[in-house]
C-alpha cells in the first residue's frame, strides 16, 4: 500500500467584503515557484506575474501546477491589501492599482 501524506492549509481571503458582483475571468498560470503560484499575486494576461501596468487582474486563489487553472479578480471587488501582499510576498504596485480601476484596494 503507498501513502502519500499531503499538508493542506486553509485558502488565503484577500478579499476584504465579498460584494457578490466581483468580475471574475478564467486564466491558465504559467508561472510557478515552487509548484504554486499565490493568491493575491497580479497576473498578466500570459498567466505570469506582473506587478506592473501590464496587469490583467489579482490572483483570487492559489493555484498549483498539477492544475494551473485559476480566476482573476478584474473588477467590483474590494481586496485585503496587508493580506494580499502577505500572501504573495510581493508589494503590489502603484501601477497595478492604478490599471485595476474598479478594484478597491484596502
Amino acid at each position: 500500500m503507498n501513502v502519500k501524506n499531503t499538508n493542506v492549509t486553509t485558502t488565503p481571503e484577500i478579499l476584504k467584503r465579498k460584494l457578490g458582483a466581483e468580475y471574475l475571468v478564467p486564466v491558465t498560470i504559467t508561472e510557478f515557484a515552487d509548484g504554486v503560484c499565490k493568491a493575491g499575486s497580479p497576473i498578466g494576461a500570459d498567466g505570469a506575474i506582473q506587478n506592473g501596468s501590464g496587469v490583467a487582474g489579482i490572483l483570487l486563489y492559489d493555484v498549483y501546477e498539477q492544475n494551473p487553472n485559476g480566476s482573476l479578480i478584474k473588477g467590483e471587488a474590494v481586496i485585503n491589501l496587508a493580506n494580499a501582499e502577505a500572501n504573495s510576498g510581493l508589494t503590489i504596485a502603484e501601477e497595478v492599482k492604478t490599471a485595476l480601476a474598479t478594484v478597491h484596494f484596502e
